[in-house]
């Protein structure tokens, strides 16, 4: 486990159906935002094994809803860079890159990001670039015990609150641009399965099965924020890449989590995990597309290593010989580099960014 912050036409009666679905799912969200009331308070609760079942139909009925990614062509990848719209934008790369990523890390961060709202995200997707916005929050707010609607949780507050949707609809209206132009890309709650007290296993106590229904909630109801707030949006929910390296049924950890949240990736617009391992990463890589390939198109969200010799290796693996065409066959269809430290590191880590996203890539116009 590893996690880093930075600063930085249907058919009428589906949608119709969907709609309804929504509803039921949703409604501890819907009562919060008309009431000025909290995500997290306290509802009846049935058992995790119930809620789960419940909801999966409401969430199979919002897949008709899934707006599909910028069309790729077979074997190429959309490539990104973070960790900020304007230090992405004056990369020597910006100009070969598809979009640029940025991060939000708390309510604070609103502040810096209203001044961009009206010049730098307009000049970005004038620009032809698309944008990704990661939301990153398991070092935001209080860590601790407190009831859902699910019943007793413990876990990250902030991420299941009003406020963050309050958050949420604010950062839709910030980021938004016209539905045909440069997507901008959501990855939610990247490394998510850290947000309980419990990491990485969908039933190590009732607690923490009852925060990732929360969180399950939460994030359909950001979803249709983004959706609603954003025509050129497109949202994923963000693995923590290291989830493929075991398994452990008996806990629903490692391999055995991706079952519980199938439905939710299904109602995704693309799939999304991170690999930032000082070990090898491409191993990662590989298994996560695998993975998530089976829900959707899968985005590698931020790409780094603290080992300049481990980032060159996985730079060879993943994008070198046949490895784009196999990764774009199993469902990859972007990359996004986290920041410019790998990159800038020496002349040839720059070249051999430069020439795979050359080779490999599908760049803005110019």
């Amino acid at each position: 486990m590893r996690s880093r912050r930075v600063r930085q036409q249907l058919v009428p009666i589906i949608a119709m159906l969907a709609v309804a679905a929504v509803a039921f799912v949703l409604v501890a969200h819907v009562l919060a935002d008309s009431t000025g009331g909290d995500a997290t308070s306290s509802a009846p609760a049935g058992t995790g094994a119930d809620d789960e079942q419940a909801g999966a139909a409401a969430r199979r009925a919002l897949a008709a809803g899934v707006r599909p990614v910028p069309a790729t062509p077979p074997g190429k990848l959309r490539f990104g860079l973070g960790p900020g719209l304007d230090s992405a934008q004056n990369s020597p790369l910006a100009q070969d890159l598809d979009f640029y990523s940025t991060w939000f890390n708390g309510h604070s961060d609103l502040s810096f990001l209203r001044q961009w709202k009206a010049d730098l995200i307009p000049q970005v997707y004038r620009s032809g670039h698309g944008i990704h916005l990661i939301v990153w929050l398991d070092g935001t707010g209080a860590t601790s015990s407190f009831q859902t609607p699910h019943g007793p949780a413990c876990g990250r507050e902030y991420p299941l609150s009003s406020s963050f949707l309050d958050d949420a609809r604010e950062l839709a209206s910030i980021f938004t641009g016209p539905a045909d132009g440069p997507a901008l890309y959501v990855t939610l709650f990247t490394e998510f399965q850290t947000y309980p007290c419990q990491p990485n296993a969908w039933a190590a106590s009732p607690e923490t099965t009852n925060y990732y229904l929360t969180l399950q909630d939460q994030y359909l109801a950001a979803l249709r924020i983004f959706h609603d707030g954003a025509p050129n949006a497109r949202v994923s929910l963000g693995w923590g890449g290291w989830q493929d390296r075991w398994d452990d049924p008996a806990t629903g950890a490692g391999r055995s989590m991706f079952p519980h949240f199938a439905d939710v990736m299904r109602a995704s617009d693309f799939e999304s995990f991170q690999a930032m391992g000082d070990d090898p990463n491409a191993p990662d890589v590989v298994a996560m597309t695998g993975q998530l390939g089976q829900y959707g198109p899968v985005m590698l969200a931020h790409f780094k290593s603290g080992s300049p010799s481990t980032w060159t290796a996985d730079m060879y693996t993943l994008l070198s010989g046949d490895a784009p065409r196999q990764l774009s066959q199993n469902g990859l269809f972007a990359f996004s580099f986290m920041d410019q430290d790998n990159i800038n590191a020496s002349p040839a880590a720059l070249a051999q960014a430069r020439g795979a996203i050359q080779s490999h890539g599908v760049h803005a116009p110019r």
